[in-house]
């Protein structure tokens, strides 16, 4: 594992895609991009057929994107990791950043300023953040109960019911991306097993600080007097879009991802998901998929209110047995919490390579396709982190789900 790098990865090095409507190349991207169609190898020839566009300084749209988004946005530890995380080379042209952040055609990030010192490598290669990211909401202690009376109702139809003989993961992600930097490990894992999973964003992350951060970056980038700033609505659907292309990755099907909206003006408490409004949805996916594994974000080692709700709700309907089998992760933010006994979820060499796609789906800066790296300005310190570290810590009632490699934590 490479050792750990603290230093930022600077906003303006993350990629600009410039949009075309090539039809072709994308399909031969996303085909071969699939972790079933071959890895990496796969991957990797799809790329090559699409390196004339790349050469020609013209990528045709986001789907194409991911061959140039990995490097762009790759930390400099990761660099080391070149054949096992299969980050292919950076073929955009040479910008630079404030903090001394640089890219020329074929580099990779190469650091010319000072250290953040955001985050230290403990023993065994694990990267932990000394300080929360941007536009986080960190100070929770308790868990907001929130009204009993009040009632979820599904803006559309839940998915499919389940196929005799495959088992079913329900993921509960509080907000879009934690799918990918929390539980990203075990997605993949469940997905090469051959289980059925399911991915419920509670939230839709329209509450992010970092609209600001998105909004000065659109200011600097345009005119003076011509920017417009972004809406907390054009925010969600850029991050539901994030989302979408990062489950993609994971393995997941699109009619699989499910957003309950519980941060909606007309949830229970607005922007903040309360144990009642969590407890709703994970019990109708419960109704549904009966012998299900159930996973959100920890019930105890967490500081995050929808995280920690999330948990909390999880773990009622566990000790009632609503849910028979649940696992919980940490956030990365909180690994040096106290926590119940946990274990590590280790990725293989394709798990990681699907996770670190993923996370760069959150990273992708391309206004004029509605892209504007929302999980990156919210949260930009765990996916450097996430770069390095690619495993997640779980604690939970049972054993993991078969496929999924672990090491206890202790």
């Amino acid at each position: 594992m490479p050792s750990a790098d603290p230093r930022p990865t600077d906003p303006s090095a993350i990629t600009t895609v410039r949009p075309s409507r090539t039809p072709a190349a994308p399909t031969a991207i996303r085909t071969a991009q699939r972790r079933r169609a071959g890895g990496l190898a796969a991957w990797a020839a799809a790329v090559a057929l699409c390196a004339g566009c790349a050469h020609g300084g013209a990528v045709p749209d986001r789907q194409a994107a991911t061959a140039t988004r990995a490097a762009a946005t790759a930390p400099p530890g990761a660099a080391t990791a070149t054949a096992a995380g299969g980050l292919p080379p950076k073929r955009e042209p040479a910008t630079s950043g404030p903090d001394g952040w640089h890219l020329a055609p074929g580099a990779r990030l190469q650091e010319a300023g000072p250290s953040a010192g955001h985050l230290r490598t403990l023993p065994g290669g694990i990267v932990l953040l000394q300080t929360p990211s941007e536009g986080f909401d960190d100070h929770a202690t308790r868990p907001v109960q929130g009204s009993p009376t009040w009632t979820w109702t599904p803006a559309e139809p839940l998915p499919a019911p389940a196929a005799a003989g495959r088992h079913v993961d329900v993921f509960y992600t509080p907000h879009p991306d934690d799918e990918t930097l929390s539980m990203g490990v075990l997605i993949a894992a469940a997905v090469r097993h051959g289980d059925r999973v399911i991915v419920v964003s509670l939230t839709d992350g329209r509450t992010t600080g970092a609209i600001r951060a998105i909004n000065a970056r659109l200011t600097s980038e345009h005119p003076a007097g011509t920017a417009r700033d972004l809406t907390i609505d054009q925010v969600a659907a850029s991050r539901q879009g994030e989302l979408r292309r990062a489950t993609t990755d994971l393995g997941v099907a699109a009619q699989d991802v499910v957003l309950a909206h519980l941060d909606a003006a007309s949830s229970d408490d607005g922007a903040i998901v309360t144990v009642a409004e969590a407890e709703q949805v994970i019990r109708a996916f419960a109704d549904r998929y009966p012998a299900a594994t159930h996973v959100t974000m920890s019930d105890t080692a967490e500081h995050q209110q929808d995280h920690l709700d999330a948990g909390a709700a999880l773990r009622r309907l566990s000790d009632a047995g609503v849910v028979t089998s649940a696992q919980w992760t940490v956030s990365r933010l909180w690994w040096q919490l106290p926590s119940p006994p946990w274990t590590w979820a280790l990725p293989t060499a394709q798990d990681r390579d699907a996770v670190r796609h993923a996370g760069l789906e959150y990273q992708t800066w391309n206004p004029a396709d509605d892209d504007y790296a929302v999980g990156f300005y919210s949260v930009r310190w765990q996916f450097t982190a996430l770069g390095q570290d690619v495993r997640d810590r779980v604690h939970t009632t049972g054993p993991l789900t078969p496929g999924v490699t672990s090491t206890p934590g202790r």
